[in-house]
């Protein structure tokens, strides 16, 4: 049985505080009291704020205009429908984007009660809402607020790791290919991608804290966009990691069709290039990590074409010996496998650098 969430506590606390409050200074319906605690019990208190904000704009939306219809022309079933209709038109009209419900169920309960009550019935029901969003509110911030940081902190570290083993790993699956149908991790494909969404999720929901909330401080703000560019580098190494593995088995089709020929020396020196330009990836991201994960200072690596230069010498030693269609696909391959390399590890010498400055100021303003 899984425990139970701080959510789902303190939803039960604020429905407990509602009612009892309704009760004791005689507010009716106390029901509407606490769907309205429920439904502005948000996961984050920015989405509270706006979830509360919202529903106060589509509560006085379906007041007013119950009110006026009322008043005007009456309360009956002709003018409950019309009502519908306006307000439907009206929450369109203004966007608002909280439960369309409420407004309608407030005008409506106006407009079932007789003329002479449509006041006092407006205003009861304004009160117990306001009560079940205030006491929703002040218990969302008040007790056990949502902290997001820290997780956010720990699933961007994880997404990394993970990211940086899938790529190294495709990469493996495609050198060490011999006769042997390759593994091609589908399930660890498929959590790596569902790792970085949640990742993602996290970073919203802590942008928009800091947008409702106090302002964030400019180290806090380069800290975030240094953040959420590694994000956007995990699922560029997770989407990289995917073609790779289309390569690989490309590669197996082809290798399979013509018996599994043996690989010559030269194609096996440039296999063991691609995979040293792994180890280079792995090493850039354990300082990357160290630098916006663990806030440490570390030392920057310089972009630099020696590997590669070697690389295209070692490739071209290779293509001088070898001729015909099969050793133009291989070519065609290892210039793919080796761009998805060149872009990862100078795109993480990149962000390291970004990384190492922001760390360093952090440090001085500390």
């Amino acid at each position: 049985m899984k425990t139970i969430g701080a959510r789902t506590l303190k939803t039960g606390i604020a429905v407990t505080i509602t009612m009892f409050i309704c009760k004791v200074f005689n507010l009716e319906p106390a029901f509407f009291g606490a769907v309205s605690a429920v439904v502005n019990m948000q996961p984050s208190i920015s989405l509270t704020l706006k979830t509360t904000r919202d529903q106060v704009l589509v509560h006085i939306l379906g007041v007013t205009v119950g009110l006026g219809f009322g008043y005007l022309i009456g309360g009956n079933s002709a003018v409950m429908g019309l009502v519908t209709i306006v307000i439907i038109v009206l929450y369109r009209k203004f966007q608002l984007k909280t439960s369309l419900t409420a407004g309608i169920v407030a005008a409506l309960f106006i407009l079932s009660s007789s003329q002479d009550q449509f006041l006092s019935h407006a205003l009861s029901r304004t009160l117990v809402i306001f009560v079940g969003m205030g006491i929703a509110m002040i218990i969302n911030i008040a007790l056990m607020p949502p902290r997001y940081k820290s997780q956010f902190v720990a699933k961007l570290q994880a997404s990394n790791e993970l990211a940086v083993n899938c790529f190294g790993q495709a990469v493996q699956e495609y050198v060490q290919l011999a006769n042997l149908e390759p593994d091609y991790h589908l399930e660890q494909r498929k959590l790596i991608h569902q790792q970085n969404k949640q990742t993602r999720d996290l970073f919203v929901l802590i942008k928009r804290e800091s947008d409702w909330l106090s302002p964030v401080a400019s180290e806090q703000r380069e800290w975030f966009a240094v953040a959420e560019k590694l994000m956007d580098y995990n699922e560029a190494l997770a989407e990289g990691a995917d073609r790779i593995y289309e390569q690989v088995a490309t590669r197996y089709e082809r290798r399979s069709n013509l018996n599994f020929p043996p690989i010559t020396d030269e194609f096996g020196a440039i296999l063991a290039m691609l995979v040293g330009g792994c180890r280079s990836i792995a090493r850039v991201n354990g300082k990357v990590r160290m630098a916006i994960i663990d806030g440490k200072t570390t030392d920057i690596e310089e972009i630099n074409e020696d590997y590669w230069e070697r690389l295209m010498l070692v490739i071209e030693q290779w293509q001088n010996r070898s001729a015909g269609s099969y050793y133009l696909h291989t070519l065609l391959e290892a210039a793919v496998m080796a761009n998805e390399i060149k872009w990862a590890a100078r795109q993480g010498k990149k962000l390291l650098h970004e990384a190492v400055l922001q760390s360093e100021s952090t440090a001085k303003e500390d």
